[in-house]
């Protein structure tokens, strides 16, 4: 059974879903851009980028572990989030927003530490400036300073100056970065950075055209959030303090991915949801029926990148 496979932490099922990764990569770069495999700038790129994709599945899942999101030990959650990344390998060639989303799972994880209680200044602090500085590699992730406020009313809501800990963290970042660019003398363009809001503001009631492949993709992506996001609320033994937490970057994931129409935001969130329903399906049939369809759609999506590039 294919599930017994990922019914488990071994470093083994680690190391498959990072080749997994490591395949997709390939075959997009050298079979469906059909790019020179040679050592170079741009193989040095993709090695950074793999890193910090290697790095969000670490901390995934030792989220998942730390938390208990889920009730048994397993990989559900790194496998679902490298799928959703194979499903739109032009990612594989986004260094600023890998990152990005590398910064906000590390804030995901500072927030869910605030349920011990302990040094929760510090902890939105850190957040904060996760946040912000995600922001500075894609102004849209911004947006999820509104977590650390919603965070609030679960943890510290009672404590007023809280509350200006974001405000803080902006100003630091702010008079950090000043200087910095001031003592190296570094122009900073404020164009660019209004432009790409500006153009993606005036994207928004316009109806997006994609290829087949990426349509497929966001289709089969749509599917997997109704699911976990259906489920989640329709189960109530799923409820904890830290899944509620997740489902809150889920939703401001979510306005992101519809302010920017990046939706990598919602990866994580959606692999841990989707997680937690996949163990508990109690007919073996339908849970590898799941899964032998989830494991197919990197692969189709590939062909079909392959087919329409030709």
């Amino acid at each position: 059974m294919l599930s017994k496979y990922f019914e488990n932490t071994k470093p083994i099922t680690f190391i498959i879903v990072l080749l997994a990764l490591l395949i997709g990569d390939g075959l997009y770069q050298f079979q469906i851009l059909q790019q020179p495999l040679e050592v170079g700038a741009h193989l040095l790129f993709l090695s950074i980028n793999l890193t910090l994709l290697l790095f969000s599945l670490i901390l995934l899942h030792q989220i998942d572990r730390w938390n208990e999101l889920t009730e048994t030990k397993n990989s559900y959650s790194i496998a679902f989030f490298s799928i959703l990344i194979v499903l739109f390998p032009t990612l594989f060639d986004n260094i600023k927003l890998v990152g990005a989303n590398l910064l906000i799972i590390i804030a995901l994880w500072r927030v869910l530490t605030l349920k011990t209680g302990e040094g929760i200044p510090q902890k939105l602090l850190d957040t904060s400036l996760l946040i912000i500085c995600a922001s500075l590699l894609h102004p849209w992730a911004l947006v999820f300073i509104l977590n650390v406020w919603t965070s609030l009313l679960f943890y510290g809501a009672e404590k007023r100056r809280y509350w200006f800990i974001p405000l803080l963290a902006l100003l630091v970042i702010a008079l950090l970065g000043g200087a910095i660019l001031i003592i190296l003398q570094i122009p900073f363009s404020f164009d660019s950075y209004y432009n790409l809001v500006t153009i993606d503001i005036m994207r928004l009631l316009q109806l997006p055209s994609y290829p087949i492949a990426t349509t497929i993709a966001l289709m089969s992506l749509g599917l997997l959030f109704l699911v976990s996001i259906v489920v989640y609320y329709f189960r109530s033994t799923y409820h904890s303090i830290s899944s509620i937490v997740v489902v809150q970057f889920l939703w401001v994931g979510l306005l992101v991915a519809f302010l920017s129409k990046e939706v990598i935001y919602i990866f994580a969130p959606i692999a841990i949801l989707f997680a937690l329903y996949i163990e508990k399906i109690r007919l073996w049939w339908l849970k590898e029926t799941v899964l032998w369809i989830l494991l197919s759609l990197p692969a189709t999506i590939l062909l079909l990148h392959f087919i329409t590039k030709s």
